[in-house]
């Protein structure tokens, strides 16, 4: 028979087993604080995505009214309240589990685009326990530009019959390379021209000198093609090296087709001797442009065969022959002047081929533009040749056709920008982007430029006021 443990054992024995189960009882409570609190956690960690979701819908509802207003909608604005260049809104209404709910106040500075607009989101979710979370976000804004490239082709970029080079220059501080004091000059190596083709070869630079960026459709640098002379890079670069820093892979091109303004305007006919824009008597609309249907413009022969806009006058001619026709044909010593202060804005579906004496405008690429209306998967093709014997500048969008430009044989030069849809440029052209035309930002859609949180109380501060409604 076992015999009983002593008293005194049994009693070490019960404290033994009570601190056992005191130990168990405090890792049992202290693994329920530890999920309560992951629990917790992992709610607040949720609600902060879920804000920072709510505050990226507040800049969205802002982005599509100022999409509105650059369209010209009225009704951009309904339900925001707007006083000066603000304007302001605060959406409510949000549910989320657990009873939690969620608000973002957004205000828009600039909001009328006198300036580039600036917007601020302030996102609250307010959870059923605990305190509210809240994520500040500002967004600048910057209106993108048809131009902000040189030379932009959707499909072939070729440079043939000389050793032509494209570089920069800003107009709005003067002629190219002229003297800026301080040893400067109007000439930079920020010249830009890009194919968005996805074949092989689809920029041919051949022996031609690219001061600046080249963006290419291909993933690698197949889509470029360099001679031996040729060469990527600055100033300093020599011939026959590319300098791959400068160059963008990858490239795409996304360009709507353009129309012609469809303001009322005088019928004119065919212009094929020497005339005058505007003419004795007509009146401008309503904008201060004058506006001329023309069937064609066919000018030829000697030198007083000039198609000119008269000094500080804005014209559009919208050209109406029909696509595959002939609508614009300049040659031999005739011309297109468009003298100072004046502006010429060109709209045609059909070919068109400015030779000759080319175009005359004071230096000033935007003085002279000229835009395709051909659209997108039209039957047939159009040809836009662009040249003279003396310098060019022009601005041309014509993203659905075919673009020649030569100016001036093997000594002339070419200023300012074209996109289409196959850009050659021919003979020894010297071509330079105007950086001024990356501002030709009219009726063109905003994009981001800067995104950033807001996450001290020094960043929202500069906010906070006009965030409390």
């Amino acid at each position: 028979m076992k015999q009983p443990l002593p008293q005194n054992e049994r009693g070490s024995l019960l404290i033994a087993a009570m601190i056992l189960t005191l130990a168990i009882s405090i890792s049992l409570v202290s693994f329920l604080k530890l999920g309560q609190t992951n629990l917790n956690i992992s709610n607040r960690a949720f609600y902060a995505n879920a804000t920072m979701n709510l505050a990226e819908s507040g800049l969205e509802h802002a982005m599509w009214s100022i999409g509105k207003a650059v369209d010209g909608d009225a009704s951009a604005w309904t339900n925001w309240t707007t006083s000066g260049n603000a304007a302001w809104r605060n959406f409510t209404g949000f549910s989320f589990d657990a009873n939690s709910t969620g608000s973002v106040r957004v205000y828009v500075r600039n909001y009328n685009l006198a300036a580039a607009p600036v917007i601020v989101a302030r996102a609250t979710i307010t959870p059923a326990t605990g305190a509210a979370i809240e994520k500040w976000v500002m967004v600048s804004l910057f209106q993108r530009s048809l131009f902000a490239n040189g030379l932009v082709a959707k499909d072939t970029l070729t440079f043939a019959g000389g050793n032509a080079t494209v570089d920069s220059y800003d107009s709005r501080l003067g002629p190219y390379n002229v003297a800026l004091g301080g040893g400067d000059y109007n000439k930079y190596d920020r010249g830009s021209a890009g194919s968005a083709s996805v074949m092989v070869s689809s920029f041919s630079l051949s022996n031609s000198s690219i001061y600046g960026n080249v963006s290419i459709g291909t993933s690698d640098y197949t889509g470029l093609s360099v001679g031996p002379n040729g060469l990527v890079g600055d100033f300093s670069t020599s011939s026959g090296t590319i300098d791959y820093t400068r160059v963008n892979t990858d490239f795409t091109t996304n360009f709507d087709d353009a129309s012609a303004p469809t303001t009322v305007g005088y019928n004119i006919g065919a212009i094929s001797s020497a005339t005058v824009l505007p003419r004795g008597g007509d009146v401008p609309a309503a904008d201060g442009t004058y506006y001329y249907d023309v069937s064609s413009i066919s000018l030829s022969g000697p030198a007083s065969r000039i198609l000119s806009v008269a000094p500080a006058n804005d014209v559009v001619i919208r050209i109406t022959a029909p696509s595959g026709g002939s609508g614009v044909s300049v040659t031999g010593n005739a011309s297109i002047q468009v003298l100072a202060g004046s502006t010429l804005g060109m709209y045609a579906e059909s070919n068109v081929s400015i030779a000759g004496q080319g175009i005359a405008n004071s230096n000033d690429p935007a003085a002279f533009q000229l835009w395709s209306t051909r659209p997108a998967g039209a039957a047939g093709s159009q040809s836009i040749s662009v040249s003279g014997n003396g310098q060019l500048s022009a601005v041309v969008y014509a993203p659905n056709a075919d673009v020649t430009m030569n100016g001036g044989g093997s000594s002339g030069s070419v200023y300012g920008a074209v996109v289409a849809d196959t850009i050659s440029v021919t003979g020894g052209s010297d071509f330079h982007y105007d950086e001024a035309l990356a501002a030709m930002s009219d009726g063109r859609p905003f994009g981001v430029s800067l995104w950033s949180e807001l996450t001290t109380s020094a960043q929202r501060s500069t906010w906070s006021s006009v965030l409390s409604f």
